[in-house]
């Protein structure tokens, strides 16, 4: 199993075509965002769940997670582990997310930064928007249409 740490708005791909990025973590809890062509189911402890379809036919999953907790893309089994955090204490530690992805071999998994470097040695044009730029981006104005 591949244990990565992710900070919120930080991405890891799974393969070419799905996007996981961490959104954001709370005391118990994390969400993460999960972007994958609808050809890839994706199951929280073995059901699957329901996508909100973006313009362009991607799926865009966002699942809320208490630590240990684990679930599917594809083939890919995914796991998250995190600390407590506490009110009272916001230290950049207790922002982090250990998520660890058992996949096949055959299948790449990558940090967004090793992933858009990939694509450039390779001659291939990286997303004119990374995911995590698009999630902030959407999560800013949900939180302007809340707010207004």
């Amino acid at each position: 199993m591949l244990k990565l740490t992710r900070r919120i708005g930080e991405t890891i791909y799974i393969g070419d075509t799905v996007c996981l990025t961490v959104y954001d973590k709370l005391c118990y809890h994390v969400m993460l965002g999960v972007l994958a062509p609808p050809s890839i189911p994706v199951r929280l402890h073995g059901v699957p769940l329901r996508a909100a379809v973006l313009g362009d036919g991607a799926h865009f999953y966002l699942l809320t997670l208490l630590s240990q907790d684990h679930f599917t893309v594809g083939e890919a089994e995914v796991e998250v582990s995190f600390r407590n955090s506490y009110s009272g204490f916001l230290g950049l530690r207790n922002r982090l997310v250990k998520i660890g992805i058992e996949a096949p071999r055959w299948i790449t998994v990558d940090r967004e930064e090793v992933y858009v470097r990939k694509l450039l040695e390779s001659g291939r044009q990286p997303p004119d928007v990374t995911m995590s730029e698009w999630m902030l981006g959407a999560n800013l104005s949900v939180s302007s249409r809340a707010a207004a």
